[in-house]
């Protein structure tokens, strides 16, 4: 067998270590209408199916490395190791070892953009088959469903959602009940309403704390399987109990269906919100994973008093530690995309001069850009106007609640102090912004970046 190192038997076939270099893409691979020729032609009929995916995919492995859970499955054919499953992936590398394999100028110079962005294997390891015959019930199941169990058995939307952090309200409030709970054990009236709540009105709760205005006043905010409070549970204890008060007894869902009922209910009970002034300096968290006792979940200085806080006080959640983290932009050209992934490199409570100024430069460049891609001329003289074109897009009417901050920070009334400090961020050298600051811009058009980005994805469809 040609290049195989470090061989080992699995199952019926072997597992071997194989150089990028001496791999051949299967020339009758299925995604293909006709056979290909030459590796040229089988990588251009794989890019012929949608470029874009071929180079996200390059992106991802000089990101991420190449996925370990499915291995490239070769047949030995005489001089050539000819790949018969994970022909997209070695194509990727093969393009990425080698841009000029690709049939344009501009896929060319795109490969080697992206090569330079990261790093990606030499070798991989494959299963070498002894015949097709043999690989092709495991090709079969990767590609042709759950085949009633035996393949590949997708997840359903509350799995994905499960997996990935990204709960329900439902789900949410029930988590948020435990934590409120394990925040106040001493308080009988507050536990016996949130007991209601769960029973009977957990969905009123999901539809209140999943409001994105609501759980700002309350200072709560969710991170997968935790609660983080941004302050002491004696100054949340007055909100808490007026709130778990009312959607046990009073409140209907007509009373909090729409947005505007929410605003007006946090207008109603003003008195009892906590103070922007008492804010934590970090959020403390609450995870059904800790005790009672944990010192994550709670501190001793959360009644109030000056005693220290005990050991172990948690570190920033991951989604608070770099800039835009979590968005990802997949219609911007290249350039623009890769400025955007360069930037969530940053970690804004180590580098904040340099994140604030980032802000401002890449929700400028990626609002411009979407603007001069699909032709619009009006509102483009300003930032402002830049920003408030793409919302007016993609929310006309002011209801995406995603969105809400966003409008407020760049349209509203308050919006020209924060349009002032972003550009003071990059033209004042007097102004020194702090990580909060620009964690909050960071976040607000980090939405903003994303809805920008779909408005390209529907001129290309």
């Amino acid at each position: 067998m040609r290049d195989i190192q470090r061989a080992r038997t699995i199952g019926s076939m072997k597992q071997a270590s194989m150089h990028v270099a001496s791999l051949t893409l299967d020339e009758t691979n299925p995604r293909h209408a006709n056979k290909t020729a030459s590796l040229e032609e089988s990588i251009a009929a794989l890019l012929d199916k949608g470029p874009e995916k071929l180079l996200k995919l390059a992106r991802d492995i000089c990101q991420h490395g190449v996925n370990p859970s499915e291995l490239t499955i070769v047949l030995v054919d005489g001089e050539d190791n000819v790949v018969l499953e994970g022909n997209r992936r070695v194509a990727a590398l093969k393009l990425l070892h080698n841009p000029a394999l690709a049939p344009t100028d501009k896929l060319r110079k795109q490969f080697t953009a992206i090569a330079k962005s990261g790093e990606f294997p030499r070798r991989l390891t494959c299963v070498v088959a002894e015949s097709r015959v043999q690989a092709e019930h495991w090709i079969r199941l990767k590609h042709t469903g759950e085949n009633g169990g035996v393949g590949v058995v997708k997840w359903s939307a509350g799995e994905a959602s499960r997996f990935s952090g990204r709960s329900t309200p439902t789900e949410k409030a029930r988590l948020f009940i435990d934590a409120v709970n394990e925040w106040f054990p001493d308080d009988p009236d507050l536990l016996s309403n949130t007991q209601t709540v769960r029973d009977a009105r957990i969905t009123n709760l999901g539809r209140m704390i999943a409001d994105p205005a609501v759980r700002n006043r309350l200072g709560i905010s969710f991170d997968g399987d935790v609660v983080l409070r941004s302050y002491p549970t004696i100054k949340l204890q007055p909100i808490l109990a007026r709130l778990f008060h009312d959607l046990a007894g009073p409140i209907s869902v007509d009373q909090i269906k729409n947005k505007r009922q929410r605003e007006d209910y946090l207008e109603k009970v003003e008195g009892e919100l906590p103070k922007l002034a008492d804010r934590l300096e970090e959020p403390e968290k609450y995870s059904k994973s800790v005790g009672a006792e944990g010192s994550e979940g709670t501190s001793e200085a959360d009644d109030g008093s000056d005693a220290p806080p005990k050991p172990g006080r948690r570190k920033r959640a991951d989604f608070e530690k770099r800039l835009f983290q979590g968005v990802t932009l997949r219609h911007v050209s290249l350039r623009t995309s890769d400025v955007v992934e360069e930037a969530k490199r940053i970690k804004i409570d180590e580098m904040p001069n340099v994140a604030a100024v980032m802000v401002r430069a890449v929700v400028d460049i990626v609002v411009t850009e979407v603007a001069d891609q699909l032709g619009w001329r009006r509102n483009q003289d300003t930032l402002k106007g830049r920003i408030g074109a793409v919302l007016q897009q993609v929310d006309p009417d002011k209801k995406d609640p995603h969105l809400s901050n966003a409008w407020r920070f760049s349209q509203e009334v308050d919006g020209a102090l924060i349009l002032r400090s972003l550009h003071s961020f990059v033209h004042s050298w007097n102004n020194n912004p702090m990580s909060s600051e620009v964690r909050k811009l960071s976040t607000a058009y980090g939405i903003v970046l994303i809805k920008a980005d779909e408005l390209l994805e529907k001129k290309k469809r």
